[in-house]
C-alpha cells in the first residue's frame, strides 16, 4: 500500500482513498510498525500529529486479518481491544474513527461513556464486538457489573494517558489493571506530555511489560508552526478586549478558553449581549451531555464561529481548519497550555495563539515566552498560585480604552453537586456580581 509498506489487511485501501490518506505521517511510521509487530508502547507525542490512526489502523488491521481467518468473536461483553479514554469528548472522535475504518473492515465498535443511555450501556453488556472505547468510571462500573469481560483482550491503549491522572481516575485504573492478563495484552500509553509521575506510575504498575518508548523530536514544545501574542490587560478589561479582538482581529474560526466554568458562562452571556450575530457556543464539563453534545456539533459542522470552553476541549476536539486560539486566562499548568495550543497547528498547518496576560500570569508565561523562543520543552509542574493584590472598589465607570495591539506582543517565535444549567438559561440569566479574582482556580 502506498500509505505505508507494512501488513496492512486490503480493506484499509478503500479507507485511505476515501479520505485522501496519501503517506503517513512520521508518528504513524514508527508506531505503526512496532504494533503489527506485538510491541507494547509509550507514545509520546505532540497534538495533531495523527496518533489516533497510529494505533488505530494497526488494531483494526490485526482484529481483521484474524476474523479472515475464520476466528470470529461471539462472546458477549468480551471485546479484543479496549481504548480508554479520559472523556466523553474524546472518546467519541476516536469512536468516529474506528466507526470509519469498521465501514471498510466490517468491524464491530461499541462506545460506553457517562450518560450514555440503558439501551446503549445494555448492548455492551448483551452484544459482541471487537472493539470498545469508553471512559475508566464506566470500564470499571461495567466489570463490577459483571457487564464487561477482559477474557480474551489483546489491546489495551490508554489514550491521552497523562489526562487520566490529571483527572483522578487513578483508582479506575488501579481496579482495571488487576483484571488484565499481562501475558497475552498489548499495552499502548499515547500521550502529547509524560510527567515524571505518570512515567513512573507505568513502570511501577507494568513491571514485567518490555515498553518500547517512541518520542517525537518536538514533545512538550510549543509547534513552531504556532505564532503567539502576549496581550497584557487587567482582570477588569478581559471581556472588553475579547470583545475588540472578535470585531477587529480575528479571522477565521476558534476556541476562547477559561479556567473556570463560571468565567466561561459570563463570557458567553457578555458576547451573545454585545455582538448577536456572532455564531458562539458555549462548552464546560457541568453542561448536560445533550447541551455538550450540541455544542461540540454545531461547531465541528462549522455552525458556530467561536467556542467558549474549559479545558473539557482542550482535549478531544479535532478540527482541522481552527485558525486560533485566545486563553481568556493562562493555565497552571504547561501540560494544559499545550493541550490547548494544539487545537490549532494540526495536520502541519500553522494556527495563532493569543494570550491574555495578567499580573499574576507572571510565572507561566515567563515559562512560555523561553520555551517558544529556544522551541525547547516546558516546565510540566504546577505553577504555585501567586497570592493577588486585592483591589478597591473602583466607582466611576470604565472607559474603553484601545487595549495593546495584537501585532505589538509578539514572541519569536470534584465537592457539591453543582446545578447543570443548559446554554439558554446562561445567556438569560441575570449578570453575576463582580468578584473580586482569588486566582485562577485549576479545572
Amino acid at each position: 500500500m502506498s500509505f505505508l509498506n507494512v501488513d496492512f489487511h486490503p480493506g484499509l485501501e478503500a479507507y485511505f482513498k476515501e479520505h485522501g490518506l496519501k503517506t503517513a505521517t512520521l508518528i504513524q511510521k514508527r508506531v505503526i510498525p512496532e504494533i503489527l509487530n506485538r510491541k507494547s508502547l509509550i507514545v509520546l507525542s505532540e497534538t495533531g500529529s495523527g496518533k489516533t490512526l497510529a494505533y488505530a489502523l494497526p488494531i483494526a488491521s490485526k482484529i481483521k486479518q484474524k476474523e479472515d481467518q475464520g476466528i470470529k468473536n461471539t462472546l458477549k461483553g468480551a471485546p479484543y481491544a479496549i481504548i480508554v479514554a479520559p472523556t466523553r469528548e474524546l472518546a467519541s472522535q476516536i469512536h468516529g474513527v474506528f466507526k470509519g475504518l469498521s465501514h471498510h473492515l466490517r468491524l464491530r465498535v461499541r462506545d460506553l461513556t457517562g450518560g450514555d443511555t440503558h439501551a446503549k450501556m445494555k448492548s455492551v453488556a448483551s452484544g459482541s464486538y471487537e472493539i470498545l472505547i469508553a471512559t475508566p468510571s464506566r470500564i470499571k462500573s461495567a466489570i463490577q457489573k459483571k457487564e464487561l469481560s477482559f477474557n480474551q483482550l489483546q489491546y489495551v491503549i490508554f489514550d491521552e494517558a497523562d489526562q487520566l491522572f490529571d483527572m483522578g481516575f487513578k483508582r479506575d485504573l488501579d481496579f482495571m489493571i488487576e483484571y488484565f492478563d499481562m501475558n497475552h495484552t498489548q499495552m499502548g500509553f499515547i500521550t502529547a506530555t509524560l510527567p515524571e509521575e505518570v512515567e513512573n506510575y507505568i513502570l511501577e504498575k507494568f513491571p514485567d511489560v518490555d515498553f518500547t518508548k517512541i518520542a517525537s523530536d518536538v514533545s512538550h514544545a510549543p509547534q513552531s508552526r504556532i505564532e503567539t501574542y502576549n496581550v497584557k490587560v487587567t482582570p477588569a478589561e478581559k471581556d472588553m478586549v475579547v470583545k475588540m479582538f472578535l470585531e477587529k482581529q480575528a479571522q477565521g474560526r476558534g476556541i476562547i478558553f477559561t479556567n473556570q466554568r463560571n468565567q466561561a458562562e459570563d463570557l458567553y452571556k457578555y458576547i451573545s449581549e454585545k455582538m448577536p450575530k456572532l455564531k458562539t457556543k458555549l462548552l464546560h464539563g457541568d453542561l448536560e451531555k445533550k447541551e455538550r453534545e450540541s455544542a461540540i456539533r454545531a461547531f465541528v459542522e462549522k455552525k458556530a464561529q467561536v467556542l467558549i470552553a474549559t479545558d473539557v476541549a482542550a482535549r478531544g476536539i479535532d478540527i482541522q481548519d481552527l485558525v486560533w486560539v485566545l486563553n481568556y486566562g493562562l493555565p497552571k499548568t504547561g501540560i494544559y497550555y499545550l493541550h490547548r495550543c494544539g487545537r490549532v497547528a494540526r495536520g502541519g498547518k500553522k494556527g495563532i495563539v493569543y494570550n491574555l496576560v495578567a499580573h499574576h500570569d507572571s510565572k507561566m508565561i515567563a515559562q512560555i515566552n523561553e520555551a517558544i523562543m529556544n522551541q525547547k520543552h516546558l516546565n510540566l509542574d504546577i505553577i504555585p498560585e501567586e497570592k493577588m493584590k486585592t483591589e478597591k472598589k473602583v466607582e466611576k465607570k470604565v472607559v474603553e480604552k484601545k487595549p495593546a495591539t495584537f501585532r505589538g506582543q509578539k514572541k519569536s517565535v470534584r465537592g457539591a453537586a453543582r446545578v447543570q444549567k443548559t446554554e439558554k438559561e446562561i445567556r438569560n440569566a441575570p449578570k453575576a456580581p463582580v468578584k473580586r479574582n482569588r486566582g485562577i482556580k485549576r479545572r
